[in-house]
């Protein structure tokens, strides 16, 4: 008598362990499809940053070079030689409190939200 009733324990544990096996598979593919879409549009984001930022150098030495010689000495007593490496660390020191702001909302929103 007692096989036959190992063997409804086992079939139950199966069965019980089937279904939290489901419920782990819905939460996780739900967690990993927001997570890979806020990984994406962050991604974004940054790049566009970067490109910005770049584009912003670009601009600045690119300024020197196209103005005339007596305005563009007056421009160099006025800016400093590394004036680009002042513009490039402000702009950067913006952009990377920009991404903290940004992940500490997304971070936030996340455990706001029900996971199921």
């Amino acid at each position: 008598m007692a096989l036959p009733a190992l063997l409804g324990m086992g079939a139950l544990i199966s069965f019980f362990t089937r279904i939290v096996e489901w419920f782990v598979t819905r939460i996780a593919a739900r967690f990993t499809n927001r997570l890979a879409g806020i990984l994406v549009w962050t991604t974004l984001y940054i790049s566009l940053l970067v490109g910005l930022a770049v584009t912003f150098s670009a601009i600045i030495s690119g300024i020197s070079t196209s103005l005339p010689n007596d305005l563009s000495q007056g421009i160099a007593a006025i800016k400093p030689n590394n004036f680009e490496a002042y513009m490039s660390a402000i702009y950067g020191s913006k952009v990377a409190v920009w991404v903290f702001q940004q992940k500490r909302q997304l971070i936030d929103w996340e455990q706001g939200r029900p996971v199921i």
